[in-house]
């Protein structure tokens, strides 16, 4: 396994990166103008993966609406499909997306575009050797999110993955342990975020390792299905930033490094 963090792809992000001596940036494209950038910068993103020796494990497509209108859009379509080009091409053996709901459609047609959309993505990254597309469990944009549409979605696309995220799911007062002892096998690339909670309610983002996960039991099912690619760390609170912000950084790598032994 390999501790690495999300970070912008630019000169200062590899630097950051290679100063905490963390193995790999995670790129997380938010907007079609995020997409863009990375895929006018690929050639300068290989020069500092080259220089700083930092991989890209994972580049992902956030808050995507590939279905508009009951259909699969061709503009949207087009634009991952480039960027998985540009993120073949440094190297990254991740591609990380999500569908939005389209109100205008039932949850029936919903389900079909949405296979359709994956689908035709692991079509794509077929043309890309050893690249895994992976669907988000994060609600932001995606409707795509926990055991029940995965038994549809990825049932019907066996070589779909998922990027797990423990805080999303215990934030929803679902199960984490569970969805990961069921799904294991079929994650290719996880978050590592803190979640306080106070009775069911998630009241921050606090540092990994300072919160309310049980890391320890999450880490036992990683070895017992033999998960060994990417823990991304990723700082997501409004408390936890400045100087206070980088400490807990800082914590948290120190937290994560015992657990990981191979």
């Amino acid at each position: 396994m390999k501790l690495g963090m999300i970070r912008f792809p630019n000169e200062d992000g590899f630097k950051y990166l290679a100063k905490r001596e963390l193995e790999f940036m995670e790129v997380c494209c938010n907007s079609d103008d995020d997409s863009r950038y990375f895929i006018e910068h690929k050639d300068e993103i290989k020069g500092y993966i080259e220089q700083y020796k930092v991989p890209v494990q994972s580049v992902g497509r956030w808050n995507s609406a590939p279905i508009r209108d009951g259909k699969l859009c061709c503009e949207a379509m087009d634009l991952q499909k480039n960027l998985m080009a540009a993120v073949a091409e440094v190297g990254s053996p991740v591609f990380v997306c999500g569908c939005a709901y389209d109100g205008s459609v039932s949850l029936y047609k919903n389900y079909c575009l949405a296979v359709e959309y994956f689908g035709a993505l692991v079509e794509e990254a077929k043309k890309y050797d050893g690249m895994k597309v992976a669907v988000y469990n994060c609600d932001w944009g995606n409707f795509v999110c926990t055991d029940e549409q995965w038994k549809i979605v990825l049932g019907e696309i066996p070589e779909l993955m998922i990027k797990y995220d423990c805080s999303h799911s215990f934030s929803r007062n679902q199960d984490y342990i569970a969805e990961l002892n069921t799904w294991m096998s079929r994650v290719a690339h996880m978050h590592i975020k803190g979640v306080a909670k106070v009775n069911r309610d998630a009241v921050d983002n606090p540092p990994a390792g300072m919160d309310s996960i049980d890391w320890p039991t999450v880490f036992s099912l990683i070895y017992r299905y033999g998960y060994d690619a990417g823990l991304s760390i990723e700082p997501h609170s409004s408390i936890w930033q400045g100087a206070l912000g980088e400490a807990g950084i800082d914590y948290t790598i120190n937290y994560m490094k015992p657990f990981i032994l191979r």
